[in-house]
């Protein structure tokens, strides 16, 4: 074994989070990739270093006619024994694995002092939201990272959203073995309600802090209202937020830290830190210049000037000043550089802007100096110094805005593609719009879904430009916007043109059907199947089977909607389409063999779902194919197998708080129980039902009622009470109640008395 290669990738975050993912089951490199925001050659590359290193392990399996490869979890434990003269490495299975976390995130804080007070309270605020607000500079961010050591950090720079924070958090609770939240995610979950609840479940579950760091930055109000959500109910976690306003979170539940300048004790041992030997009288006036401001304290220390009487007119605008003219030319020109970008620059993408060899020597003498700041890999100027640099001289932005952008493309994934379609648009080059579509459409089909509030803000910025516009038609149709989708769509479907004209009418076709118009609906399937015929591109035939299977579905012709949906799945697996499109196809085609009461052949195909679903580690599909082999079973009378599919189908969608998946589980695993004759477990589906339809107001849940009355009658009790309960819930939903008292007839009869027929 190479135990420095071994050490070396157990060092790499992303490393650390590919086997964090891997303990949960065994995934292929294409959803790896989506979970981490990676890119599948990335993932794939380092798969294959960890294999070697014997962490996982890759295996063929055969699915559809062809060969895949899955990772999975080969080691639980890693053993480091320090020895004379050695460092010996073990890899051993053991009951459990232990990932340990980097936290490469945490801002540095080497200039640090002072501030006990502070850091004692922010370190006993277990259970609560603590905000630190203060003016710019004066210590915010590095009072958080002392206190704060192994923190998830996140920096807010205007662009990011809710969806995005939410996502990153999942990861990081899912290192730390809470699941429910990225598993949420995943399944498309977007509920505001349940994303609350699990970020609030997960942090107390592993007693995590999160620091939100520049809170006065954020422009989605989500954020706030779920800070206000957690204050109050935190109870072994805690939030941290560093905002220069105090944010109107209320006062229940939070702790508010006012910051001010250090001390003149703690800001004297930061001067000795700075400039060793300095006297105390000329400490005293630099002092009383700063007032204790951090900041101002480091650039006054650092400056070369001799002028209080100048710095007393104007404190920073002098500081600047003179350590600007201190500075070569090449200190400059990295400063200007740095000063045009809005958020932190990773290493690698400062040396291919700056693209001198003496990269690392100007930078770290910038970083010596407190002109620039390091948050793990990557390096940034205070916020106040952009302002100043900015004034000061005009770099051509442009040109570094483009290059930036190009080295953000060349890393292939969904975040960064964000990033370089901003810094495009910021640099005005809008005829490379219609590129970045085809490279969202090709590579990133997710993110509309994934991230509709960072995508739809970046696309606010692209004025009336046709693609961008059908953009915005796309996000509004998977954030149900269908109306809003419409009407943009429609908009600019004669304004474009090819692949992007196809995807802008396929989607009308779906949009339609959601609206139920299915005279239009039929109308836009065939625009797209002329396209599909003039492009001959696979991508846009996947489309047009897609709409068709819907909408051959939607007009109950169930054997056209079977043949085009295996004509869906034949051009999936044909071209390497998602592999969730796969998952959902299958299970779509042991919908229809049920609808077409030929259940044994919808097993067929569910289970051939469920593999596909295992293989690619695609757990929502997974459970939502228990729970369609739960409701196959019932039909046939396979009770037992109707339970047992069920249990693992209501026990996953209960925990990731997916409650109407979890009520469509919980409904057939009830009626499965009163097929066994097992009323006591009956009434407690019953009574869970009954507790989500009080929660959610979801339609099926008051079918709860009904069953519980089942249960009741069962045990040899009068259960009439709770028939009407239910029928009075379900008044608006006649045919509902109809079907619910339909299905149960297969396993009970109530009383004639109680008239159950529809009136």
């Amino acid at each position: 074994m190479d135990t420095l290669a071994l050490l070396k990738a157990l060092s790499n975050e992303t490393n650390l989070q590919i086997l964090s993912l891997l303990r949960s089951g065994s995934f292929h490199p294409r959803e790896l990739a989506r979970l981490l925001q990676r890119s599948e050659s990335d993932v794939s590359r380092r798969l294959k270093k960890l294999e070697k290193l014997g962490l996982v392990e890759g295996r063929w399996i055969r699915l559809g006619g062809r060969n895949v490869r899955i990772y999975s979890l080969r080691v639980n434990e890693v053993k480091v024994n320090f020895l004379p003269g050695e460092v010996r490495v073990g890899i051993e299975e053991a009951e459990s694995y232990r990932l340990p976390i980097t936290f490469e995130d945490v801002p540095k804080t080497g200039f640090f002092v002072g501030r006990h007070d502070e850091v004692e309270i922010l370190r006993r605020a277990r259970g609560r939201v603590v905000v630190v607000h203060g003016i710019a500079g004066i210590g915010k961010t590095s009072l958080l990272a002392r206190a704060f050591p192994e923190a998830f950090w996140y920096s807010m720079n205007g662009s990011e959203s809710f969806e995005y924070f939410a996502w990153q958090l999942s990861l990081y609770l899912n290192s730390l073995g809470y699941r429910a939240l990225m598993e949420y995610l995943r399944g498309g979950g977007k509920e505001e309600k349940e994303l609350f609840e699990l970020i609030l479940e997960g942090i107390d579950e592993t007693e995590s802090v999160v620091v939100i760091d520049d809170l006065h930055k954020c422009r989605d109000e989500t954020l706030m209202r779920m800070l206000s959500y957690l204050a109050g109910r935190l109870k072994k976690g805690t939030i941290a937020v560093a905002s220069r306003v105090k944010p109107p979170l209320g006062i229940e539940g939070i702790v508010y830290i006012n910051l001010g300048g250090l001390k003149p004790e703690e800001a004297y041992e930061l001067a000795k830190k700075i400039k060793k030997g300095i006297p105390v009288d000329e400490f005293a006036e630099i002092y009383r210049i700063t007032r204790g401001h951090p900041l101002a304290l480091i650039l006054l220390l650092e400056s070369p000037g001799e002028s209080s009487e100048e710095a007393r007119e104007n404190l920073f605008e002098f500081l600047f000043t003179e350590i600007y003219r201190s500075l070569t030319e090449e200190e400059k020109r990295m400063l200007l550089m740095l000063s045009i970008f809005e958020g932190p620059l990773e290493y690698e993408a400062i040396k291919a802007l700056y693209g001198g060899r003496n990269t690392f020597s100007v930078l770290h003498s910038l970083l010596r100096k407190g002109l620039v700041e390091r948050r793990g890999r990557q390096y940034f100027i205070h916020d106040m110094l952009k302002g100043f640099l900015r004034e000061k001289e005009t770099p051509e932005s442009r040109t570094y805005y483009l290059e930036y952008a190009e080295y953000l493309l060349r890393k292939n994934t969904p975040r960064d593609f964000l990033k370089a379609f901003e810094y495009i648009l910021r640099a005005g080059a809008t005829g490379r719009i219609r590129e970045l579509v085809e490279l969202r459409i090709r590579r990133f089909k997710h993110l509309p879904g994934d991230f509709p509030k960072t995508y739809r803000m970046i696309l606010s910025h692209a004025g009336d430009n046709p693609y961008a516009r059908g953009e915005l038609g796309i996000i509004y149709f998977n954030t149900g916007f269908f109306q809003k989708a419409r009407d943009t769509l429609l908009e600019v479907e004669d304004k474009i043109e090819g692949l992007f004209k196809a995807e802008v009418v396929s989607t009308l076709a779906d949009v339609f059907l959601m609206l139920e118009n299915l005279e239009m609906a039929g109308r836009y399937l065939q625009k797209t199947r002329e396209l599909a015929e003039n492009l001959q591109d696979p991508e846009v035939w996947l489309w047009y089977y897609m709409e068709k299977t819907k909408y051959e579905y939607y007009r109950r012709n169930l054997e056209e909607a079977l043949k085009s949906a295996f004509k869906e799945l034949e051009i999936s697996r044909k071209h390497g389409g998602a592999p969730e499109n796969e998952g959902l196809v299958l299970l779509h085609i042991g919908d229809i063999y049920l609808d077409l009461e030929q259940p044994e052949e919808g097993i067929k195909y569910y289970e051939e779902g469920l593999r596909v679903a295992k293989a690619y580690g695609l757990t929502f599909i997974e459970h939502v194919t228990y729970m369609e082999l739960s409701k196959t079973h019932y039909i046939l009378g396979n009770y037992r197998k109707a339970v047992s599919y069920g249990n693992r189908a209501v026990e996953y969608f209960l925990r990731i708080k997916n409650y109407r998946r979890a009520v469509d589980a919980l409904a057939y695993r009830c009626v499965s129980w009163i097929g066994l004759g097992e009323a006591e477990r009956a009434e407690e589906d019953a009574r869970e039902l009954v507790r989500i339809a009080h929660s959610t107001g979801y339609p099926l849940a008051w079918a709860g009622y009904i069953f519980m009355g089942a249960a009741k009658f069962l045990k040899g009790e009068d259960g009439s009470g709770y028939v009407e309960e239910g029928r009075k819930h379900l008044q608006d939903y006649p045919w509902l109640f109809e079907a619910v008292i339909q299905e149960l007839g297969r396993v009970f009869e109530f009383p004639e008395e109680l008239n159950l027929s529809r009136e």
